[in-house]
């Protein structure tokens, strides 16, 4: 697994004078990148070997989830520093809770799980540190900060949702929608706009407050694999308090 890099984004640039300010953001974060992009549990997803009580702990937990990721967005739009910025944040804002919320309807259907269970399903403390997260950086803070942490979950899901498209299809459509929700020319398009975003507002901040964003991308891996440890074996960490360090 890859080390971190814990230099400066200018240090990382005289070692890899080629490499943006996402890279640099994602180089610090190991090894929690790596472990969250290739945790077991999403190449269950790709592989079709997903035990169903796995996939339904998960998807409920994402499903309380969602209203959060909606949230996280309408601050990000109310910050977005141009028309351009806010149109693409409320483009993936519309499908959002369109598409995507049919997806979970359906597949809690197929899944057997009734509405009053996902309906009143409380977060585990996994997911509402994660979401505490995203909503304290986009809503209190500036909108690098909100688009740091957007950005490391988006990223994660493209990059193991890319991988694992290039497995045979699973005959769970459940599975296989979830993969193509992520691998998509059009997903991956906004997760690069969100990039675009950051390598040009990054380069120009101070030297803390780049620390500032790097920190939150790093915290952000650490729940990311938090998330699928805790569906993966029903036991995530204990998250009280502070959100968790190495």
């Amino acid at each position: 697994m890859p080390s971190p890099f814990n230099g400066s984004y200018q240090d990382f640039l005289t070692s890899s004078p080629e490499a943006s300010f996402t890279d640099w953001l994602a180089a610090g974060a190991e090894p929690y990148w790596s472990s969250a992009t290739g945790h077991a549990f999403t190449h269950a997803i790709g592989d079709g070997t997903m035990p169903d009580d796995a996939y339904v702990r998960y998807l409920i937990e994402d499903y309380t989830f969602i209203t959060d990721l909606a949230s996280t967005l309408g601050y990000l739009v109310a910050k977005a520093p141009s028309m351009r910025s806010k149109s693409r944040l409320s483009a993936f804002l519309a499908l959002l809770t369109s598409e995507e919320n049919d997806y979970f309807l359906r597949s809690f259907d197929a899944l057997g799980v009734s509405p009053d269970v996902y309906e009143q399903a409380a977060q585990g403390p996994v997911t509402k540190a994660f979401a505490d997260l995203l909503l304290t950086s986009s809503g209190e803070g500036s909108y690098a900060e909100g688009l740091t942490c957007l950005l490391c979950a988006e990223w994660c899901y493209l990059t193991w949702g890319k991988r694992e498209a290039e497995k045979p299809r699973s005959v769970k459509f459940y599975l296989t929608e979830w993969i193509d929700l992520h691998a998509v020319p059009g997903f991956e398009a906004f997760v690069n706009w969100i990039r675009s975003e950051l390598d040009e507002i990054g380069p120009a901040l101070s030297q803390e407050k780049q620390k500032t964003l790097a920190g939150l991308f790093r915290q952000m891996c650490i729940l990311e694999d938090a998330f699928f440890e805790a569906a993966w074996t029903g036991a995530g960490p204990e998250i009280t308090g502070r959100l968790p360090r190495d």
